[in-house]
């Protein structure tokens, strides 16, 4: 009893120690303990603010990154523009000559002559009718500023996409495109442009020029499930090593030359439709090609709804 009797009185004065007699917390250590949160909050909020800003960094460094490999897309394909330009401008400009030299000459024209001219005119109205898409297909994928997600013509975006990689594919094998009938999906046009780009691209490197009859690239969209779309983009390639197959979406990763290459393409597809809410895998064997499969989410308002939904509302 002595022993706890001693036990209790220790513990008594440990408490009015801290507390006081009375048994309520002193003033001086009401304060310690008020100094002590503010000091905590004030470090908090530090912390958070510091956190903040690194994280308006890294959004803006991301941007630039994806601009950056845009632009690389961008040369790229700028010898084929260059000539998917400079074809419909030659019979512009010879169809301007001949109209030019026929209204120079002849004060007035005989009824076929006028046809041939109003002919020409036509000509001439088509081929800048192409030129001026061709300059819009590369302002929608040289945009820097980002617009948002919303409905995206996915079938619209592949059919773009296949046209600026059409010279680099043209050599080296045939190009089938099979994308009609699918839903909009929920993504930005000219962000999922550059990604199909990126991959047409590289499924045009993978194969050696000449043999174009013997080798394809395929590009097939369809409805995966309810509420996805899925695309591949399949070639007759060179296949990729299993090695290799495990980094190919490693930032900064690539097998091609020094200054061929920078290994930021499939990096930044892969980062582009992760944050869609989609995936991108790799299907691939030495000899044997590749196919990269790509699904998305369906645009809300275009979802089907889902079974037991769809049971309610029967």
């Amino acid at each position: 009893m002595a022993a706890v009797a001693r036990r209790r009185g220790t513990l008594r004065r440990a408490f009015d120690a801290v507390h006081g007699p009375t048994g309520r917390p002193r003033r001086e250590d009401t304060t310690l303990l008020e100094d002590t949160v503010r000091e905590r909050t004030a470090e908090l909020e530090a912390a958070n603010a510091k956190l903040s800003r690194s994280l308006e960094q890294l959004r803006a460094t991301q941007a630039q990154l994806l601009f950056a490999d845009r632009l690389i897309a961008l040369g790229r394909i700028a010898a084929g523009v260059g000539h998917e330009i400079n074809n419909p401008l030659a019979f512009i400009l010879s169809n301007l000559e001949y109209i030019h030299q026929e209204l120079q000459q002849k004060a007035q024209l005989s009824e076929q002559e006028r046809q041939e001219v109003l002919e020409a005119l036509a000509e001439t109205r088509d081929g800048a009718e192409r030129i001026r898409l061709i300059v819009r297909d590369l302002q929608s994928l040289s945009r820097a500023e980002d617009v948002g997600t919303g409905p995206s013509d996915l079938a619209s975006v592949l059919r773009t996409a296949a046209k600026m990689a059409t010279h680099e594919l043209r050599p080296r094998a045939r190009l089938v495109v099979e994308c009609e009938g699918v839903p909009p999906v929920q993504g930005n046009g000219s962000r999922l442009g550059q990604v199909f780009l990126n991959l047409l691209l590289n499924a045009a490197q993978s194969i050696a020029p000449g043999n174009v009859e013997e080798n394809a690239v395929r590009v097939v969209a369809r409805a995966a499930l309810p509420d996805r779309v899925e695309v591949e983009v399949s070639d007759t390639g060179c296949g990729i090593s299993p090695e290799h197959r495990e980094r190919i979406f490693d930032p900064f990763f690539t097998t091609k030359p020094l200054g061929v290459g920078t290994g930021l393409g499939l990096a930044v597809c892969h980062g582009i439709i992760t944050s869609l809410g989609g995936t991108l895998t790799v299907d691939s064997a030495p000899g044997q090609g590749s196919t990269f499969r790509v699904t998305l989410p369906v645009a809300g308002a275009f979802a089907q709804p889902s079974r037991p939904q769809a049971d309610a509302a029967a």
